[in-house]
């Protein structure tokens, strides 16, 4: 990959107008939807509810409190139960990854791609910083990202943009030299609501819908995301 990647890259960066990078983290670096899932549905049962996994899919990209927010108002029960119910679901789901979280494909190649340009290189994640931790201990990608930021604390989270803005701010980096990378749809809204470009890796029942358009490039797998791709989204 290097041989493929470097000369290029030297030969463009003058003109490249993307200079940051930004990763999502859920469902793209770890596959940890399926954790989520599960451990939502854990809490749940105490509830005498579930969901299927095609309502689940379109709730992703939320934070736990809101995701919750919008179950307990479907399902009428009692809200002043979302903060015990968010913080069950929040310990089960890193605790599932430090038992069975699995890497996804590509992650350490792109990830390498992004560094051989020479580009910023952060994380923006929905989760709490608790849970950021745990995956990239997990994943052993702690020392890859210079800047780590959550939207745990923020009054709003993805399809919100903050979260992408604080991380462009914190890398010193415009918005508009940001590209994002991204597997949710309100990720993805979120990305182009900053200015940023995207690019998103949806899940494989998601791929074929018309609504992934926006992006500026999509992907079936991070292993797709090739020098020549990465030079075409990052001109």
């Amino acid at each position: 990959m290097t041989n493929l990647l470097v000369g290029p890259l030297l030969y463009l960066a003058p003109t490249m107008a993307i200079k940051t990078v930004i990763f999502d983290m859920d469902g793209l670096l770890i596959d940890s939807e399926p954790l989520w899932f599960e451990a939502a549905l854990e809490s749940f049962n105490a509830f005498n509810i579930s969901i299927d996994q095609e309502a689940y899919n379109q709730t992703t990209g939320l934070r736990t409190k809101e995701f919750l927010h919008h179950w307990f108002t479907h399902f009428n029960l009692d809200l002043s139960l979302i903060p015990d119910t968010e913080t069950a679901i929040t310990e089960s789901v890193i605790q599932k990854v430090k038992e069975k979280g699995q890497v996804m494909e590509g992650v350490y190649e792109s990830i390498e791609m992004v560094k051989k340009a020479g580009m910023k290189i952060g994380l923006a994640s929905s989760s709490p910083m608790a849970l950021i931790t745990a995956v990239l201990e997990k994943t052993s990608l702690r020392y890859q990202f210079s800047v780590l930021t959550s939207a745990e604390h923020l009054p709003y989270g993805k399809p919100n943009p903050q979260v992408f803005i604080n991380c462009a701010q914190s890398l010193d980096s415009h918005p508009t030299t940001c590209l994002c990378v991204e597997d949710s749809f309100n990720g993805m809204i979120a990305a182009k609501a900053a200015r940023m470009k995207c690019v998103v890796v949806p899940h494989p029942d998601q791929y074929p819908q018309d609504r992934w358009n926006i992006a500026d490039l999509k992907l079936r797998s991070l292993l797709e995301w090739d020098p020549k791709l990465f030079l075409q989204v990052i001109q």
